[in-house]
């Protein structure tokens, strides 16, 4: 093998080290080339990269590999859907938008499949596409067996599911905390308030009423760092998990769930180790000062969103799990004041319905939900905030390397393109100028007052499109969206590695000693975590969608009602039903016209028939196919009680485009387990 040489990496084993194949044919591919992890520099790669690497020869046949630097080109891998064929095996992808079947070369003994399996596959080279073959590498299972589409979007994703084995012991090893020289917490009335369906919980809060006036908040958090030793097996595989992930059913945690739903869970009368922070507040919901420790708490109560919601609206009488009633109301009392601050300082306020899948007792996807934060989510959120800003404020001050999360302000291009459609409105949005949260809050505010669904559900979805994506930094450029200087994430450390990072600082200062900190791989790590957010968010949505669209299976071919979510320059997204599954209505499947879409003004518009939809528009429209394995519903116009024959429309100019004209936005921000904590 030469000294350097172009690498795939095909495996990430269990110590995160990738194995690797040459990319070039001449070279030996029986040789083993071990791709290692540079700790120093904290240099991250994945399965299915392609990299330069320096080869050290170790051993007969054996190679260690130090990435020199990530290559742009991918190894060609596929998901899809083995088919019957007539000579054999086709694979079906998965992909949207890829074109037909691909041949499958026979099953091998060491990887048989058979019809109706869902498969990873490698693309063969060859002259065109017409003539590729693939070779399956992975069989993720049959289709129609419960949890296919998690194992897939696991599969696609490339998301670690399996602790290594040095991991699971050091877990196993974990024991209950004794008080030592931690501060005693455990007469405070601190209580645990989630989903129903939550099972880790690593938050507890309480506030008791200050003479004079306002709130003292104390927020207890798990204290994971008491468990996870640096550079440990634990801390190895939490590095390149990065965060649990959330599908709709199933959850990949980031610690085995002997410490997730284990010893750093808050379950109610058991003694837990914490690191807590004590806030002050005045009657305002001004953070007048803070406090971190230490402790050993107690929960009080396991309490639910909807039974503090119940109490909260009256509904039920008696305070949830047997507790006093002023444990709840001071709560809440609390939480009107930071509420307070949070419009004062002109927060970003985006009402976004958070989607959920509904199964049955069978574990059957019955019903999409679109759920709205209620006041009791509410109250949470401005805890866990309260309690992050606490976290970014004392390490900055102290000049400890805090892992923020950075929120920056939307791009120029984004904010012209929503003050020109503000301007189509008549509505007033600033220009040439540094833009605030609460500009965009005043613009929807001034929307809503008009009598126009369809024009605010635009200005909505444009208000959405146009702010950046949060992540992870060591450096600090504010949070944008929240109208804070100072925020990091620190409440949530069984499922976020940034949290952890936060927290191993806090104690380091806490126990006043320097940490052994690399800030060249502390901002790798955080570029790491970032990235492993993004995918799984992604693989969250590709799930729901999918669920989703297997919901229409059963409607093809009827004519229903939908509402247009989204124009792009190729069609419009239509909600179907008010069920929460979305289509596409492709320009092809409008009546017989040439279509010019804006997606800047959200409208559609037929040259000589006049025909224009809007963002918002009610229309009907029939099921025309359904692909759930693509996570697509595909929709045909219907044009005087009839559906429009396939192919009628010539299509159109796409005209102007916004700024993400050519791709569907997303319909959230965040994922469904944050939802609420900060």
């Amino acid at each position: 093998m030469p000294p350097v040489a172009v690498l795939d990496i095909v495996e990430i084993n269990h110590d995160g080290e990738g194995i690797a194949a040459p990319v070039e044919d001449r070279l030996d591919h029986n040789a083993r080339i071990l791709v290692v992890p540079d700790r120093r520099r904290g240099k991250a790669f994945g399965k299915g990269e392609r990299v330069l690497a320096k080869l050290t020869l170790v051993g007969p046949d054996e190679y260690e590999a130090r990435i020199i630097r990530k290559l742009d080109r991918h190894r060609p891998v596929m998901f899809g859907l083995v088919i019957s064929a007539r000579n054999g095996f086709m694979l079906e992808p998965v992909e949207r938008n890829a074109r037909s079947p691909l041949d499958l070369l026979p099953p091998e003994d060491k990887i048989p499949f058979a019809d109706g399996d869902l498969i990873e596959a490698e693309v063969l080279r060859s002259s065109g596409y017409a003539n590729k073959k693939a070779r399956v590498t992975r069989n993720l299972g049959p289709a129609d067996q419960p949890g296919a589409y998690s194992a897939l979007a696991v599969a696609e994703y490339g998301i670690r599911h399996a602790f290594p084995e040095e991991a699971l012991i050091e877990a196993d090893k974990a024991k209950k905390p004794v008080l030592g020289e931690r501060e005693d917490l455990r007469d405070l009335k601190l209580v645990t308030i989630d989903g129903a369906d939550a099972r880790d919980f690593d938050d507890a809060v309480c506030a008791e009423p200050l003479p004079g006036g306002g709130f003292r908040v104390v927020v207890a958090i798990a204290d994971v760092a008491h468990y996870v030793a640096e550079d440990s097996a634990l801390d190895r595989e939490a590095i390149q998990r990065g965060n649990s992930v959330y599908l709709p059913d199933r959850v990949i945690p980031m610690l085995p769930e002997v410490l997730s739903n284990g010893l750093c869970s808050l379950v109610p009368g058991e003694e837990r180790a914490c690191l807590a922070v004590e806030m002050m507040i005045d009657a305002n919901g001004h953070k007048t000062k803070h406090r971190f420790m230490r402790g050993l708490m107690l929960s009080h109560a396991r309490l639910t969103y909807d039974a503090v919601e119940e109490f909260r609206l009256g509904h039920d009488t008696d305070p949830p799990a047997g507790l006093e009633a002023s444990v709840i109301n001071t709560m809440l009392d609390a939480y009107e004041c930071l509420a307070a601050s949070r419009r004062e300082r002109g927060a970003l306020e985006l009402d976004l319905p958070e989607k959920r899948v509904r199964f049955d007792d069978d574990g059957k996807a019955v019903a999409i939900d679109r759920k709205r934060q209620t006041i009791s989510q509410k109250l949470i959120e401005e805890f866990m905030i309260l309690a992050n800003v606490s976290a970014a404020e004392t390490l900055e001050s102290n000049n400890r390397l805090c892992v923020f999360r950075a929120h920056e302000p939307p791009a120029p291009e984004k904010v012209d393109a929503l003050h020109l459609l503000a301007r189509s409105m008549e509505l007033s949005f600033p220009k040439g100028q540094v833009i605030r949260p609460r500009h965009f809050n005043t613009l929807l505010q001034a929307a809503q007052k008009k009598d126009d669904p369809a024009g605010f559900a635009l200005l909505n979805e444009t208000v959405l499109r146009s702010q950046s994506q949060a992540d992870y930094r060591i450096t600090n450029p504010g949070h944008f969206g929240l109208a804070l200087l100072q925020y990091a994430h620190f409440t949530s450390p069984i499922r976020r590695y940034a949290d952890l990072m936060v927290h191993r600082q806090i104690i380091a200062l806490l126990e006043n000693r320097d940490p052994d900190t690399d800030t060249v791989k502390a901002a790798e790590t955080a570029t790491s975590i970032s990235e492993t957010e993004r995918q799984a968010a992604a693989a969250e949505r590709r799930t729901i969608d999918r669920f989703a669209a297997s919901l229409m299976q059963h409607r093809i071919g009827q004519m229903v009602e939908g509402k247009i979510n989204t124009i792009t320059s190729f069609g419009a997204f239509v909600e179907i039903d008010h069920s929460g599954v979305e289509g596409l209505l492709p320009l092809g499947r409008l009546p017989q016209d040439y279509y010019e879409a804006d997606a800047v003004e959200g409208i559609i518009k037929g040259r000589q028939s006049g025909l224009t939809l809007r963002t918002g528009d009610s229309i009907t429209i029939m099921i025309e196919d359904v692909s759930p394995l693509k996570a697509m519903v595909g929709l045909t116009y219907v044009d005087d009680g009839k559906p429009v024959e396939r192919g009628a429309s010539h299509g159109g100019r796409p005209g102007r485009r916004g700024a993400s004209g050519r791709n569907r936005p997303s319909a959230r921000k965040g994922a469904g387990k944050g939802a609420g904590k900060g």
